[in-house]
């Protein structure tokens, strides 16, 4: 059953979806950042490995130095103004990337 207020009659409810990659150093912070600003869940995952500008990071990195994590969360639209400016503040601070966009949710 939906708990998201704006749920639509096909059983989604629209939400705004974050993909933000962040380096592990800072990855907590940003998790705390995240949940202080209204989200109420995540996943994970880590050794993220790409190319941006800041050179190759390597998920394979045994020193851990460039090693990044992916954020992912959907946020309901109410709550997604202070989220996302959360991930703002928080990768002007880091360093990182975000990506926003819209989605649904299946309510299952």
């Amino acid at each position: 059953m939906a708990t998201h207020a704006t749920q639509n009659e096909g059983g989604m409810t629209p939400m705004k979806r974050l993909d933000i990659v962040v380096d592990t150093l800072h990855l907590n912070r940003l998790l705390t950042k995240l949940r202080q600003a209204g989200a109420t869940g995540y996943t994970v995952l880590p050794n993220a490995s790409g190319f941006g500008d800041r050179g190759d990071q390597r998920a394979d990195d045994p020193s851990g130095v460039s090693t990044n994590a992916c954020v992912m969360l959907a946020v309901p639209m109410e709550s997604a103004p202070q989220v996302i400016e959360a991930a703002r503040l928080a990768l002007r601070k880091y360093g990182g990337v975000c990506i926003v966009s819209d989605c649904q949710w299946l309510d299952h």
